[in-house]
């Protein structure tokens, strides 16, 4: 069979889960096939030739449906020896960073997300030089794409991109803006998601709660609805940007609940620190975050008791906002002394299974 032909049949294959099950033994094997059509058809043609070239399209579509899987995904990590995966993901990343026309970036750029997904991909391109590069450009675009935007959150799952974005936050700053003009639930979420990512890296508290960036002003107003009911004392207090986005009557709550979660679980661990908490005290988060509590639980009860499901999700966004309420109230000086973060806190197991005893017992919908 020629290799066009070799090709469209593994496309084919490629679509349907039971057919793959059928090849996996020589998976290896095509594997090779396709990522050397791509490398060296990326080391002889422009990326313009690369958008018409159907050998080239038909290597990239195959890999994409492949490596939805997350097992194939690895499959195909181990299978490439260290120079040729240096070469493919070198192709893929020129590519998608290139002014090509047509779908080939938006090929690549899919094929990058399905790949990340697994982390010996994601730790792959996390250690070249290039992955700074690659940050920049996508934060600095006016609209960067859902799958670009994912891309960058699977790359978050590493400890070394989350320290390169907090090492520069201003591209960080430029992403979270974006929170209130992109329509896409999934790119807000995924902006979410790396802010998120990157609170989990402790060392940088101080950085990201830094007034020059803006940063949790621009997630607490996104959680700021128009009904809310805070006091004229009180909003005088409120960081300038959200002060005016309610006098100016431009407050717009966050429709998703994905996203607030997503919001909500960084700011939580943001709570591990002194640092976290103490910043967050100061930008009066408490207010913000009292009258998104009612504003969910209006939401809960609106929820019919038969939606089980949307009714949980409902409750573990509010179980969310509650745990970092109650860490905000807790003052410093009844916390035990020369404690650096809430992760060092050693909780028994019988206290753990408590705690879970009782958050499940007021997540679980009846």
């Amino acid at each position: 069979m020629e290799q066009a032909g070799l090709l469209e049949a593994l496309l084919q294959v490629s679509t349907d889960e039971a057919s793959t099950r059928e090849i996996t033994e020589e998976l290896s094997h095509y594997f090779d096939i396709l990522t050397g059509v791509i490398v060296e058809s990326a080391q002889s043609m422009s990326s313009s030739a690369l958008s018409s070239d159907r050998m080239f399209q038909l290597s990239i579509k195959c890999l994409i449906n492949f490596c939805a899987n997350e097992v194939l995904a690895l499959q195909l990590f181990n299978s490439c020896d260290e120079q040729r995966r240096e070469k493919f993901l070198g192709a893929l990343i020129s590519l998608t960073l290139s002014d090509a026309e047509g779908d080939i970036k938006t090929l690549t750029s899919s094929l990058l997300v399905n790949l990340t997904v697994v982390s010996e991909w994601a730790a792959a391109l996390c250690d070249k030089s290039y992955v700074t590069s690659i940050y920049k450009k996508v934060a600095t675009k006016r609209k960067p794409s859902r799958t670009e935007l994912q891309f960058i959150l699977n790359l978050t799952a590493i400890s070394k991109m989350r320290q390169c974005i907090c090492d520069e936050l201003d591209c960080l700053s430029l992403l979270v803006c974006l929170l209130r003009e992109l329509n896409d639930a999934s790119s807000r979420l995924s902006i979410a998601g790396i802010v998120k990512n990157c609170c989990f890296e402790e060392r940088y508290h101080g950085k990201i709660c830094s007034d020059e960036e803006d940063i949790l002003c621009n997630l607490l107003v996104v959680l700021c609805g128009p009904e809310d009911n805070i006091d004229a004392d009180d909003l005088l207090n409120l960081p300038p940007l959200i002060r005016e986005a309610y006098h100016s009557q431009t407050v717009k709550r966050e429709s998703d609940t994905s996203v607030k979660f997503t919001i909500c679980e960084a700011l939580m661990q943001l709570c591990s620190t002194e640092v976290g908490r103490s910043h967050l005290r100061r930008l009066r988060a408490y207010f913000i975050l009292r009258e998104l509590h009612r504003h969910e639980c209006a939401v809960e009860g609106r929820i019919a008791d038969a939606q089980k499901e949307q009714k949980r999700v409902q409750r573990i966004l509010i179980f969310t906002i509650e745990q970092i309420v109650d860490q905000l109230l807790c003052e410093e000086a009844d916390r035990p002394r020369g404690l650096r973060s809430l992760r060092d806190v050693s909780v028994d197991a019988e206290v753990q299974n408590r705690l879970e005893k009782a958050k499940d017992d007021y997540l679980n919908v009846a």
